[in-house]
C-alpha cells in the first residue's frame, strides 16, 4: 500500500511540472496542422504495436477502447514515461537529438463490481521544431528561419459498465487544451530584418463511446478439458487454491469506438516586427534597430473542429495465455485546413497488429510469468508535403514482469519507427523510443468481505 501511494505522489508531480513544457524531441513536420498528435496508447498496448480495441484484461487499463476498463477488478493505478532517440535525415545531412516525456498518468476505481471510473491526463500534440533556409535573389542573401513550441495536452474522464462478462460498454470524455507558438525570422545580413510572432490558446471537448463485446470460442471435445488442483497468487500477492475444470478454449472479441471534437474557442495573438541595421550610439555597437512594429491581433479569433475519427478492432485470445489483435482507425481530416504550411491535408488511416504471449500465468517461476509482446503500426498521417505523402512504420517488442507481492507490474516497450522520405527534398525521421509503464493494483475503495 505504501508503494503504491508513492508511486502515485512521485507520477503526479512529475506530471504537473512536464506538462507545462511537454518535449518529445525536435519534428520538422510538427508544424504543420496542430502539431505531432501524441499515441497516447497505454504500456501494454505498445508492445502490441498499438493494437487492442479488442481486449481487456483485469489488472491492465486498456484506453483505446473505453469499454474495456469495466473488467479491471481492483483500484489501478498506472503511468508512462519514455526517452527517445531521433535522426533527421536529409539526402546530404542528418541532426540527431535526444529527449523525453511523461506519456500519460490514469486512476481508475471500480464504485461497483461492474462499474469502473477513471481519470487521468495525457498529451495530445506537440509541437517543436526549428527550421533554417537560404535563399539568393538577384544578389541579396536571405536566410529564414522558422520555430514553434507548445501543444495539447488532455484531462479525461471515462465510465464503463460490464454487462455479465460479455458485453461493455463506455464513454469518455475529454477537455484538451493548451497553448502554441510559431516564430519567424527573415534575415538580410547587414541590411533589415523582419520578425512575425504569433501565441495561440484553444480549448476543445472530445467524446469518445466505445462498445467491447467477447464471446467463447465453444470446444465440446473432452480431450481438452482437464481437472486442475493447484495454488497460486495473483498480482496482489494473495493465494489462491483453485481446483476446477480448466479448457483451452479460444475467445473472439470484436470493438468499436470513435472521437467527435467540439471546440471551446480560441485567443490569439499576433504582432509583425521589422528592424533595420544601424548603428546604436547609446550602447556603442550596430544592431539591427525596430523600427515599425504592427500588431496584428489580440484576443478572440476563429476556432476549428478537431476531425471525428472512427476505431475498430478484432481480437483472438485465450486468456493468460495467448492474444492477437487487429485494429484499423480512420480518421477525417481532408475537410481541415489549419496551419497547412504549405501542405494539403488527407484522411489519415492506421492499421495496427499485435500479439502477446505468457508461457505460464501461474507459474512460481518469474520468467515463465512475463507477457512477451509485439506488434507493428501503419500509419498514413493526414497530411501530403510537395505532393508526397508522409508515412510512418513503427515495429515493436515489449515485456510485462509482474513483481511478486506488491501488486505492481512493468511493462517495458523498445520501439522503431521511420516517418517521412528523403525524396523532393523532404525530411525523413528515424527514431528509437524506449518506454516503460508502472501498473499498481491495490484495494483502494473497495469493501473487504469477511467469511
Amino acid at each position: 500500500m505504501r508503494l503504491v501511494k508513492f508511486l502515485f505522489s512521485s507520477a503526479l508531480f512529475v506530471f504537473v511540472q512536464l506538462s507545462q513544457a511537454q518535449n518529445f524531441g525536435t519534428s520538422s513536420y510538427s508544424r504543420i496542422g496542430i502539431g505531432d498528435m501524441a499515441d497516447g496508447t497505454f504500456s501494454r498496448g505498445q508492445g502490441m504495436g498499438g493494437a487492442g480495441v479488442a481486449l481487456h484484461h483485469t489488472y491492465q487499463s486498456n484506453n483505446l477502447n473505453p469499454a474495456s476498463i469495466s473488467m479491471l477488478k481492483y483500484t489501478n493505478f498506472e503511468f508512462g514515461i519514455a526517452s527517445k532517440r531521433i535522426a533527421q535525415h536529409t539526402v546530404d545531412n542528418v541532426q540527431k537529438g535526444t529527449s523525453g516525456s511523461i506519456q500519460y498518468i490514469a486512476l481508475a476505481l471500480p464504485l461497483h463490481k461492474r462499474f469502473v471510473t477513471q481519470l487521468g491526463a495525457k498529451p495530445f500534440s506537440t509541437i517543436n521544431y526549428q527550421d533554417n533556409f537560404t535563399s539568393v535573389v538577384g544578389e541579396k542573401t536571405f536566410k529564414t528561419a522558422y520555430s514553434g513550441s507548445g501543444g495539447l495536452s488532455e484531462f479525461f474522464l471515462t465510465n464503463a459498465y460490464n454487462f455479465k462478462d460479455w458485453l461493455m460498454i463506455g464513454l469518455n470524455a475529454g477537455l484538451i487544451m493548451g497553448q502554441s507558438t510559431y516564430d519567424q525570422t527573415q534575415l538580410e545580413t547587414g541590411k533589415s530584418k523582419f520578425y512575425s510572432y504569433r501565441q495561440r490558446d484553444e480549448k476543445h471537448i472530445r467524446l469518445s463511446p466505445g462498445i467491447l463485446i467477447t464471446r467463447e470460442i465453444k470446444n465440446n471435445n473432452p480431450l481438452d478439458v482437464f481437472v486442475k488442483d493447484s495454488v497460486f497468487k495473483d498480482s496482489l500477492g494473495h493465494k489462491k487454491h483453485v481446483v476446477k475444470e480448466t479448457n483451452s478454449n479460444w475467445f473472439y472479441g470484436i470493438g468499436a469506438t470513435g472521437s467527435f471534437y467540439n471546440s471551446l474557442g480560441a485567443n490569439e495573438d499576433q504582432f509583425n516586427q521589422e528592424s533595420r541595421y544601424g548603428y546604436y550610439s547609446a550602447g556603442g555597437y550596430s544592431d539591427y534597430l525596430p523600427y515599425k512594429v504592427d500588431t496584428i491581433s489580440i484576443g478572440k479569433t476563429s476556432s476549428y473542429s478537431l476531425p471525428s475519427s472512427v476505431k475498430m478492432g478484432l481480437a483472438l485470445y485465450k486468456p493468460n495465455k495467448i492474444s492477437l489483435a487487429l485494429d484499423y482507425t480512420f480518421s477525417n481530416w481532408s475537410n481541415f485546413s489549419y496551419n497547412a504550411f504549405n501542405s494539403a491535408f488527407r484522411n489519415q488511416q492506421i492499421v495496427a497488429l499485435g500479439a502477446e504471449f505468457i508461457p505460464d500465468h501461474n507459474s512460481i517461476r518469474f520468467f515463465k510469468r512475463v507477457a512477451y509482446r509485439a506488434g507493428l503500426n501503419m500509419n498514413m498521417l493526414p497530411y501530403k508535403v510537395k505532393d508526397q505523402g508522409i508515412n510512418q512504420l513503427q515495429a515493436t517488442v515489449g515485456a510485462g514482469l509482474v513483481l511478486p507481492k506488491t501488486g505492481v507490474t512493468l511493462n517495458a516497450s523498445i520501439i522503431y519507427g521511420q516517418k517521412g522520405t528523403t525524396s523532393s527534398n523532404l525530411i525523413q525521421e528515424r527514431y528509437w523510443m524506449f518506454s516503460i509503464g508502472v501498473i499498481a493494483n491495490t484495494r483502494w475503495f473497495i469493501r473487504p468481505k469477511h467469511e
